[in-house]
């Protein structure tokens, strides 16, 4: 056998070629522009042969082998084009052609049909190529014309599938299937997902979850590869199904989490038509979750995106010109005192705009009253949670890791390309331990599942604590309790370097902030590292552009004076106050704010506390009522720039299309107001030049030439700040509700006869620019279901509730009414909802009662 990397010698079709060991005859012919046709062949899956459309003749080898699966030896001699070959290919290809729907790819006037029969697409049912969402990029139609097939012989038998429309994301019509098995491939040996699978035999083959239920019913994650691999259309996007081919494609990085996956926007008449998952191995191995597959398109191109400035009058809203909206602006804020202003912009932000937006609030307000809503996302937990950022591991260490132990995660939609690696890891002989109080879809591949009570009582990860030095010291548990954590303890302690995954369950708890501290304890005694998983996309960048009182840029203090020097230095200005301790909590707590600026975020309630409110989004307000000036901004796909994901490294925003109307980027609004206030230091007219800047700050950072494979870490100092979650003058960083919710229910603590129920709630984290996703994307709401209950079936049956019934669910601080959402494995007496932003209920558990409505 041939040495890897050893270069041979062989014949094809005549000509000599020097080819690498280890190749297909396939993989060697495509690097030589010698075509062979193929349509169960895809890069990302290992070969397979079951199409036969690859066969060749190869000198001394009986019959004619699959150039897909016959590695290369060397003095090889190979011919894929000789008539024989064709013709086999032809007759392979007509057998194929039996259970397809295929006139068009034999019809001699399909050109002609083509060119004056464009509205005979978009029907129910495809009994053509004109009528077939894949027309014009479609492998089938490619292979026909390109092998020359001119004839179908055999009679053609449709199998009337239903046609299968009840998904969120895609349609099926596997009348079209030609069961090269791509689809199933991916899922099972890339994805890992095991959620497609080949069903029956012979003539009566199709492909499909088991027992015939749906894809959501089967776990399917609608990660979209299956789609993607699709060699005809018997998979098509809802969304894009009669775009076509798309002109161009841009390389750019998701925005809804903190992964930082790179996806290919397709661009088609300038417009924005759909994303695929770029080639990139990090940080997301060129995969991406349903968000970043399927939900951009319709977000980025919304009816509804603010497109032009409008000023509130009254009851509605006048639109004005940029001019007008800035002399508007300007006037408001040049007479507002710097301690009756505050900016709150959105963690999802670029690197570019959240610098400017703080530097605005700094030097062109004299105020350091700014802040992200991040802060009302991890609530008390906030500089703990970015305490085990300070040394994050990467998405990349999953693959060597042992041991992982994955904390309050589920990954089967948001970050599922995380669940991936998980799976692959697994399949390797990691060891994966669970913690989490609901079902979850990494329960089924965990060597053990810790249901810890609802709640995450942070005593269950003290207990773990105590059990690794309890091993160590040669002691065992004595209940089942205790030996579970005990064989927990010996898998985390024997490992090299176990990993730690934080999931978004653990965050809202009065006691988070000393979970997440044990968390990190816990890592230290084990030798392992954290890896967590911001929802924000561009959490760590929010830090290290100083976007919060407490934050300089480069993430220092803003009590480091050396620190705040340099900047004056830099800026040419001097800082205002720094000692305040403004932050988004605030809002509602305290009144008598005279100008609030929200950029990417919206007001909370019917009306945010400001006189006047300037709201900058691309998306319009709830009600009008809710912002005094509305400026539309650009999208990510609209603007340059960069963010650093979860793990610091910097990923680039690419500006593929143009802004709708007369919509800015975030940085370029702000400087046109600085400019007209006549503050200096807001010159920049790209982002290269704030980059610059930037760089002079913030040690590392590479703007937008970077590479994407430079990591900036946070600061060490986050753990010694704890008590800066509170004001400076002490008022409880906590919103009315939230403070009237820290004692809801039971006192004592514990469910009673009157609140019989534990009720844990999350915050909705799939959203982008301050609104959930599921407000622009129609998929995204069968998925993401918030402001709904699950409840046990036994509950259920008890209270007379069936599913999607509304119920009241009641405390001594709250009563609320929610839908419900029956689930199985949903515990007893125990209650779940994803509320929207604005829907906070205060820190877990509540102790509630629940009944049907109008009893």
């Amino acid at each position: 056998m041939a040495e890897k990397n050893e270069i041979l010698s062989i014949i094809l079709d005549g000509k000599s070629c020097a080819v690498d060991s280890g190749l297909t005859i396939l993989e060697a012919a495509e690097r030589h522009g010698v075509y062979i046709p193929t349509l169960c062949t895809h890069k990302d899956l290992a070969p397979f042969g079951a199409c036969r459309m690859c066969v060749v003749e190869v000198g001394g080898i009986k019959g004619f082998p699959t150039a897909c699966t016959t590695p290369v030896q060397d003095g090889m001699v190979v011919k894929t084009q000789t008539d024989g070959i064709n013709e086999l290919r032809r007759e392979v290809l007509r057998l194929t052609l039996t259970q397809h729907t295929c006139g068009c790819l034999v019809c001699d006037e399909s050109e002609e049909c083509k060119e004056h029969s464009g509205t005979t697409r978009k029907v129910g049912v495809t009994t053509g190529c004109r009528t077939c969402p894949n027309d014009s990029h479609c492998d089938l139609q490619d292979v026909a014309k390109k092998i020359g097939l001119t004839e179908i012989v055999y009679p053609v038998y449709y199998r009337g599938l239903p046609i299968e429309k009840y998904d969120p994301f895609y349609d099926r019509d596997y009348n079209l299937c030609i069961l090269c098995g791509r689809c199933v491939r991916i899922c099972q040996d890339v994805r890992g997902a095991d959620t497609l699978a080949f069903q029956r035999r012979g003539s009566r083959t199709i492909i499909g979850p088991a027992f015939g239920g749906t894809h959501f019913e089967s776990g399917c994650e609608f990660c979209g590869d299956c789609v993607s691999v699709c060699p005809t259309g018997a998979l098509s996007e809802k969304v894009r199904k009669w775009d076509g081919e798309p002109d161009r494609e841009e390389v750019t990085t998701c925005p809804l989490c903190g992964v930082g996956c790179q996806v290919r926007l397709l661009v088609k008449d300038e417009r924005v038509i759909g994303s695929l998952p770029a080639d990139d191995r990090v940080p997301g191995d060129g995969e991406l979750c349903v968000k970043g597959r399927f939900c951009l398109t319709e977000l980025v191109n919304h009816h509804r995106r603010l497109k032009k400035p409008y000023v509130v009058r009254g009851e509605g809203k006048v639109e004005i010109a940029w001019d007008e909206a800035i002399d508007v602006a300007v006037k408001k804020l040049a007479g507002c005192a710097p301690e009756k202003f505050a900016m709150v912009v959105s963690p999802d932000c670029t690197n570019e705009d959240l610098y400017v937006a703080q530097k605005f609030t700094r030097v062109a307000m004299r105020s350091n009253n700014i802040d992200t809503s991040a802060r009302l996302r991890y609530g008390a937990g906030f500089h703990a949670y970015l305490g085990l950022m300070t040394n994050a591991a990467g998405l990349s260490d999953i693959r060597e890791a042992r041991v992982i132990l994955a904390v309050g995660l589920d990954t089967r939609f948001g970050r599922s390309v995380a669940g991936v690696e998980i799976r692959k890891a697994v399949k390797r002989g990691a060891k994966l331990v669970t913690i989490h109080p609901r079902a979850h879809n990494l329960a089924l591949l965990a060597e053990e599942w810790l249901r810890a009570e609802p709640g995450l009582d942070h005593g269950y990860f003290e207990s773990l604590l105590d059990a690794i030095t309890m091993r160590r010291d040669g002691q065992t548990g004595s209940n089942e309790m205790d030996r579970e954590l005990s064989r927990v303890a010996r898998l985390l302690g024997e490992a090299a370097a176990p990993l730690i995954l934080i999931g978004p369950d653990v965050l809202h708890y009065a006691h988070t902030p000393r979970l997440l501290g044990i968390i990190g304890e816990l890592a230290r005694a084990v030798g392992g590292r954290v890896l967590v998983l911001p929802a924000e996309s561009n959490l760590v960048g929010s830090i290290l552009m100083g976007a919060y009182a407490e934050r300089l840029p480069g993430g220092f203090a803003s009590s480091d004076k050396r620190r705040a020097a340099d900047l004056e230095k830099i800026w040419r200005a001097n800082l205002p106050n720094l000692s305040r301790r403004w932050t988004a909590e605030s809002l509602g707590v305290h009144d008598g704010l005279d100008v609030l600026y929200l950029i990417g975020e919206v007001p909370r309630g019917e009306r945010a506390p400001g006189e006047f409110v300037i709201y900058q989004n691309a998306f319009p307000p709830e009600s009008a009522g809710q912002a005094d000036l509305l400026l539309p901004s650009a999208v990510f796909s609209e603007t340059d720039g960069t963010i650093l994901n979860g793990e610091g490294s910097i990923r680039r925003m690419k500006k593929t299309v143009e802004p709708p109307g007369a919509a800015l980027a975030d940085w370029e609004i702000l400087c046109r107001i600085a400019r007209k206030m006549g503050v200096g230091g807001f010159d920049f007219t790209d982002v290269r030049e704030i980059a610059e800047e930037i760089s002079r700050l913030v040690d590392g950072f590479g703007g937008v030439g970077a590479t994407g494979r430079e990591r900036l870490l946070l600061p060490g100092v986050w753990p010694v700040d704890l008590a800066e979650t509170d004001h400076a003058a002490g008022t409880p960083s906590r919103s009315p509700e939230q403070t009237a919710a820290k004692s809801s229910g039971n006192p004592d603590g514990v469910p009673s006869a009157t609140y019989p129920f534990v009720l844990t709630a999350s915050m909705q984290e799939n959203v982008y620019k301050g609104f959930p996703i599921s407000n622009w994307v129609a998929g995204a709401r069968e998925i993401f279901a918030d402001e709904c209950v699950e409840m046990n079936p036994e509950d259920a049956a008890r209270a007379g509730v069936e599913d999607g019934e509304e119920i009241v669910v009641s405390s001594t601080a709250f009563e609320r009414k929610w839908r419900t959402r029956i689930v199985a494995d949903q515990a007893e007496r125990s209650l779940h909802v994803t509320l929207r932003p604005n829907g906070w209920l205060g820190p877990n558990p509540h102790y509630v009662n629940m009944r049907k409505c109008d009893v």
